[in-house]
């Protein structure tokens, strides 16, 4: 169960450092915590669960990377 946390601790650092900067928009800090989020329900739901959060969180950051890189 550790290593899928680490893993998506890996994932959602990315996924922070993709998202564009939020400037002075309300709640734009809670945004960009959001992914962490995701690790920390990862210890305390079933290990599919947290199998399912890192799987869909590394291919949206990929997808956000490609359609970044291509516009």
């Amino acid at each position: 169960m550790f290593v899928i946390a680490a893993g998506l601790a890996v994932v959602a650092w990315f996924s922070v450092r993709l998202q564009p900067a939020t400037g002075g928009v309300p709640g734009g800090k809670l945004v960009r915590l959001l992914p962490d989020g995701t690790v920390l329900a990862t210890l305390v739901l079933p290990q599919a669960a947290g199998i399912y959060l890192l799987t869909t969180t590394a291919w949206s950051a990929t997808e956000r990377a490609l359609l970044r890189r291509g516009s």
